[in-house]
């Protein structure tokens, strides 16, 4: 029986008149394009109807406002307020809520108020935010202390948008109630200072979002579907606890259909785990929502790193949650559902919790430039309408890919799929390329399971692997193809510093980890010296300092990644120096002139290197007049991160016609 290796995912439930067909919620998350003006545009609705064919159970539209005063931050969310709705815009969310229910999917939409989280700039007449209690933030932004009309005015436009969307198709709403946002805040000893009946007790903490959700009940039915998303805790001092958190869902339970547990808020985003890194377990909030769960009798949602079945399989059936959300994942692999139903978990791309999502500066006089939002691991994500409508090879034709890490490997799974013959030639023993060194590197154990989910991939569609094989001008030359796509990598840079032999490249350390020592002084201060270094003081316990020629470290790494790595270096105990230039490398420690150009001497038991790396432009070279049709990718190009690797190997593949 299909589905027998994961039952409780696969477990219909009903909730009122409403069936979920299983336990997988496609979370709302923000991203690019889908969003014009207010309405859903042709790239947003079939990126929608894309997670609805895949599989999940109910699929949610991207946090949306409920009015045009104060709620809104940014342009990504449809405009649900009923003044905004032209009949085109009405119409369009209805091909939207027809296109994700067609697929048996439950239309779902997160409905939100940023109150005291907004900026002037983004509010009509650039008026200051509102929030359940007034005080100057951070940025010196004025908060005003809601007033009791104001209250009423926005209940009221909470239950109006959840009517318009009701009207328009959707069958529940998710109610942002997390994160730092209008609802949260209330609940929240950060932002709620009130000595009223808003304020104080939980009950009077509570009273806001239980007049909200009563009051779209009234308007929109019983059976009209209310997913409460919540912070179970915020993680921060001074702000919600767990224990807060599980008595506020004991209130709030009576008035909702399912309670969704996140954690965290917005403005410490990474530090909170509001939005997780990879260096958190996965189902990182699990441990909240299975509390709560023991406290309430309506549906759990756990949401947060999940990108596994076996995890979402244990976490239902443990008891700790009756559903799972998948955020970030769903863009990763809109198929996940589906490629788990049919026994094809294997070919899974998992998200790897990089850096497709960073958050908008806080100032919107910074927004002038907008930040395409991709995935590292699905070249299809945020262009499904483009690449849907590319043109079809005129015909099979013959292709060799030369290299077999990520970007050869995505560009022969593409070939092969577009019906041409493949082969894949590596000239190691084994598919990767550089990310053989995630078999020894528990940080990067998501990283590992892509590049063996590309092989199997490869596989799957008959691609011809060749490995131990060298491919030269003549091997080409034998073989004819049609195309040939050339992904020969990168190798490290080896800087011109005296001594250098003394050292060790940060990557070839994995190989034989006895060589650290008890400390080490690592020469560059990027992203692969930073994560390297944390990985050898995490798990091996090696004292490391870090030189860095550069004004700071880590600057090459998504800001998200960056704020998640930089405090865990410092909990390692790692150290480091910026603005230095190294003189010599000896045996047993470092040269160097500091920032102020003093000489020092740094003593350590290992150097190692991480200058980053340089493509193999001379096997480029060697082979690029071979073939009638050659094109270069990924590191061979340039080297730089898995995102562009994956990338271009798919647009190389796509181009073969």
């Amino acid at each position: 029986m299909y589905c027998k290796k994961y039952p409780m995912m696969f477990q219909p439930m009903s909730i009122g008149d409403v069936t979920f067909k299983n336990r997988v919620i496609a979370a709302p998350i923000t991203t690019n394009r889908i969003v014009d003006h207010g309405y859903p545009t042709p790239e947003g609705i079939d990126a929608y109807e894309t997670k609805a064919r895949g599989g999940f159970s109910a699929v949610t539209v991207t946090e949306s406002f409920i009015d045009a005063d104060y709620a809104a931050r940014h342009e990504h969310g449809l405009n649900v307020w009923e003044n905004s709705m032209t009949t085109f815009h009405m119409e369009s969310i209805m091909v939207l809520t027809e296109a994700v229910k067609a697929h048996g999917a439950v239309a779902s939409i997160q409905l939100n108020h940023t109150g005291a989280m907004n900026h002037p700039n983004t509010i009509a007449g650039n008026k200051n935010p509102i929030g359940p209690s007034a005080f100057v933030r951070e940025d010196g932004v004025q908060v005003e202390e809601m007033t009791y009309e104001q209250m009423d005015r926005i209940i009221e436009k909470w239950a109006e948008a959840a009517w318009l969307c009701k009207s328009l198709g959707f069958q529940m709403v998710n109610l942002h109630g997390g994160h730092g946002w209008l609802l949260n805040q209330f609940m929240s000893p950060l932002f709620n200072h009130r000595n009223d009946e808003y304020g104080g007790s939980m009950e009077n903490r509570a009273r806001f979002a239980v007049r909200v959700c009563d009051r779209i009940k009234e308007v929109c039915g019983r059976n009209f579907l209310i997913e409460y998303r919540m912070s179970g805790s915020e993680r921060i001092e001074g702000g919600m606890t767990m224990e807060d958190g599980v008595e506020f869902a004991k209130i709030i339970q009576d008035h909702v259909d399912l309670i969704h547990v996140t954690s965290g808020i917005y403005h410490s985003h990474v530090e909170t785990k509001a939005f997780s890194s990879m260096y958190d377990e996965h189902g990182c909030n699990l441990d909240l929502a299975e509390v709560i769960k023991k406290h309430v009798n309506v549906p759990v949602v756990a949401v947060g790193g999940f990108n596994g079945p076996e995890q979402i399989e244990e976490a239902i059936a443990s008891g700790k949650c009756d559903f799972v959300a998948l955020g970030r994942q769903q863009f990763a692999d809109p198929d996940f559902v589906n490629k788990t139903r049919m026994g094809r978990e294997n070919e899974i791309a998992p998200c790897l919790r990089c850096s497709c999502f960073n958050p908008l500066p806080p100032d919107p006089d910074q927004r002038a430039i907008p930040e395409l939002w991709h995935c590292a691991v699905n070249p299809w994500g945020q262009r499904e309408l483009r690449w849907r409508n590319a043109p079809k090879p005129g015909g099979k034709r013959k292709v060799l890919v030369v290299g077999g890490g990520p970007a050869g490997m995505y560009a022969a799974l593409t070939a092969a799929e577009r019906g041409h013959d493949v082969t894949l030639c590596e000239k190691d023993s084994k598919l990767g390329g550089l990310l053989w060194f995630t078999d020894m590197d528990d940080h990067k154990e998501s990283l590992r399971r892509y590049r063996d989910s590309l092989a199997v991939r490869c596989q799957r569609t008959d691609v011809a692997i060749r490995l131990n094989t060298e491919v030269t001008p003549d091997f080409i030359e034998d073989m004819k193809p049609d195309a040939v796509i050339c992904a020969v990598g990168s190798h490290p840079y080896v800087p011109p510093i005296p001594g250098i032999e003394h050292a060790i490249h940060a990557v070839d350390v994995y190989r034989d980890f006895s060589v650290l020592g008890r400390k080490a002084v690592i020469v560059g201060g990027g992203a692969i010296g930073c994560e390297s270094g944390y990985f050898f003081a995490d798990q091996w316990g090696v004292e490391i300092k870090i030189l860095e020629m550069r004004e700071d470290i880590c600057m090459d790494s998504g800001l998200s990644q960056r704020q998640a790595l930089l405090p865990r270096m410092k909990q390692a105990g790692m150290t480091w120096e910026c603005n230095v230039h190294v003189k010599e490398i000896l045996e047993k420690g470092v040269k160097y002139l500091d920032a102020q150009g003093q000489e020092r001497f740094a003593e350590y038991d290992s150097v190692i290197y991480a200058c980053g790396n340089r493509a193999n432009r001379e096997t480029v070279e060697a082979l690029k007049a071979s073939a009638p049709w050659f094109v270069t990718v990924g590191d061979a190009k340039q080297a730089r991160i898995v995102k562009w690797a994956t990338y271009e190997g798919f647009c190389a593949a796509m181009d073969i016609l």
